[in-house]
């Protein structure tokens, strides 16, 4: 299919969407990254996935919290495939190996004119065959590199959701500020000297945390920074 996000939406404007429904696919044509990006991938290399959530548990104003959620959920899904457990959550939800990306998560929201929180398609992409890269990637990895096993796709994908539908019945209960905490635990890079890049400018700063509105927080910028606001400059490897 072009893509388990659009193809969510389908099933959301045509009336046949419910909760927890799951699209999967092991020849996405036209993935879907941040702002815009294309997501890569080959056939039966990764988990194309896009999970459609009715986020009543949460507020319009707590977007960010369900996506940390998920990115909790999946990188503790990565974590029983590895015995050393280096998985982290680059701000705000890229999925990372030391500093290598695994896996990404787009979620697209749909509001209703009344300004209800209608639907969360989820989408989740990793890297999970692959034993080499374009190299226009510049710092990719996937989960037969660091195992050094092949998974089958729509396994894996099974094996994910469950994960995820175990990991979010625990996680209904936690307050906003057990998600945030949970989230900082796991944040890339948290507490170390990073170089980022924002309008042109090159400059290094600490990551202290992300704050409830899911901004991050640096030590030499007075102002939260949002999503879309600077990148994040990684050594490849």
């Amino acid at each position: 299919m072009d893509s388990t996000n659009e193809e969510a939406r389908r099933y959301i404007l045509s009336g046949k969407a419910s909760p927890g429904l799951a699209i999967f696919t092991a020849d996405q044509q036209s993935g879907k990254g941040q702002r815009g990006k294309n997501w890569q991938g080959e056939k039966d290399q990764g988990i194309a996935l896009s999970l459609l959530i009715k986020p009543v548990f949460l507020t319009i104003q707590q977007q960010f919290l369900l996506s940390a959620l998920i990115a909790l959920g999946t990188r503790a899904w990565l974590a029983t495939h590895v015995n050393t457990d280096q998985f982290r959550i680059k701000w705000p939800n890229d999925l990372y190996w030391n500093n290598q990306k695994i896996g990404g998560i787009l979620i697209e929201n749909m509001v209703s004119s009344g300004g209800e929180w209608s639907w969360a398609i989820t989408g989740i992409g990793i890297n999970l065959n692959q034993e080499q890269f374009s190299s226009n990637l510049p710092n990719p990895v996937s989960l037969f590199q660091l195992i050094g096993k092949k998974s089958a796709p729509a396994t894996a994908a099974e094996s994910l959701c469950a994960s995820l539908s175990d990991y979010l019945q625990k996680a209904i209960t936690w307050s906003p500020d057990t998600i945030l905490e949970q989230y900082q635990q796991f944040l890339y890079c948290r507490g170390q000297l990073c170089s980022f890049s924002r309008a042109g400018t090159s400059f290094q700063a600490i990551p202290l945390g992300v704050n409830a509105n899911g901004e991050l927080l640096l030590d030499r910028i007075e102002q939260p920074i949002q999503h879309g606001q600077l990148e994040w400059r990684i050594k490849s490897g």
